[in-house]
């Protein structure tokens, strides 16, 4: 899986600019606030037709109408002509010059895996960024649990908006509250075995991939749920025991938003003991296990963005970061300097030169 060519036309501080991609390593360099980011958010739109960064008008340059993001893929040997048009009126995704009318039906033709500073926050960070990554990563390899988890949002939301509506006037549960307790405990059935499955899976790769980072020590990742059964009766029971607590709060309390990933380090409870170097080592673990998952799931490896990863990383992590991905993955990296970068993937990667919104030099 990679992207061969990117072409820019008002997206962000781009006016207008092509690229054409290495199959293996592509390094951008430049200071800060010179674009270097914005191309990975460009590959990354294309990608999952949403940002990293922030809201859609915002990616539009200056007081343009709107932007056009475009680029030609490969995807398991299949050509990929992928295409993003944002505007004031909203976001529309083309595929091999087709308009897709859900985006469902767009992720997935084009896989990436993000890295990015605040990643390293994962293990001690609120758990909704571990359920975000959870969601997010079996999304792109899932429609099925796209669709599901997507459905419970917007049930959760309802079901919300009516615990505050029999809060306001006083009133007890009724058959409306039943109905969507009994819709949202059905969902979650299949959306919890499936998160289950994820992280067996994200835990067989982490652990062997953490030893060959940081030798010797034991990291064990499991799905940390509410729930002694997985099973629509019991999700149900909890929910109606509960419906007073839920009407007085205003709020659900119970469901799968509140689950989390339980990361120990050493039988030890990594998201209170483990040091910062550990944090970064298990992180760089998760990130490259999210490759081996992609890679076991729809046959080949997914494009990887390290956005000013590098400079978080001691030598060592750097090196074994490298050693991992060198000719495996299509990997773009932005830096606002290669010196000091020491390793035979940095030496025949593609340099790319950016200075505000433009190419200066490709070597």
């Amino acid at each position: 899986m990679l992207i061969k060519t990117l072409q820019l036309t008002s997206f962000r501080n781009y006016k207008k600019e092509s690229f054409l991609f290495d199959p293996f390593i592509n390094i951008l360099i430049g200071d800060n606030a010179q674009g270097k980011t914005n191309v990975l958010e460009a590959i990354y739109l294309l990608s999952s037709g949403r940002s990293f960064k922030g809201p859609s008008e915002n990616m539009i340059y200056f007081d343009d109408e709107f932007s056009i993001v475009e680029g030609e893929a490969v995807s398991n040997a299949m050509p990929l002509h992928l295409k993003i048009v944002l505007s004031s009126q909203g976001k529309k995704a083309i595929l091999n010059n087709k308009d897709i009318k859900r985006l469902s039906e767009y992720i997935g033709y084009l896989n990436v895996i993000l890295f990015q500073p605040e990643d390293l926050l994962l293990i001690k960070g609120n758990p909704s960024k571990r359920r975000k990554l959870i969601d997010r990563e079996l999304s792109k390899i899932s429609p099925i649990y796209m669709y599901n988890i997507t459905k419970y949002n917007k049930l959760l939301k309802e079901r919300n908006v009516y615990l505050k509506t029999l809060k306001s006037k006083h009133k007890k549960a009724d058959l409306y509250l039943e109905v969507l307790s009994e819709q949202m405990a059905e969902l979650q059935v299949d959306l919890i075995q499936r998160r289950i499955a994820f992280v067996e899976l994200l835990h067989s790769f982490s652990s062997t991939l953490y030893q060959y980072i940081a030798n010797d020590e034991l990291l064990m990742i499991g799905y940390e749920t509410q729930y002694k059964k997985i099973d629509k009766d019991t999700i149900l029971a909890r929910y109606k025991d509960h419906y007073d607590r839920d009407i007085r709060y205003g709020k659900t309390q119970d469901g799968l938003q509140r689950d989390d990933l339980k990361i120990t380090l050493n039988k030890k409870d990594a998201t209170q003991f483990a040091s910062q170097g550990q944090q970064r080592a298990i992180v760089l673990s998760i990130k490259m296990a999210l490759l081996e998952i992609v890679k076991k799931q729809v046959g080949e490896y997914p494009i990887l963005l390290l956005d000013d990863v590098l400079s978080e990383l001691d030598d060592t992590r750097k090196t074994k970061l490298l050693n991992l991905i060198d000719g495996k993955v299509q990997t773009f990296v932005t830096t606002t300097s290669i010196e000091g970068l020491h390793h035979s993937l940095i030496e025949k990667a593609k340099k790319i030169e950016i200075v505000n919104g433009s190419i200066k030099e490709e070597s």
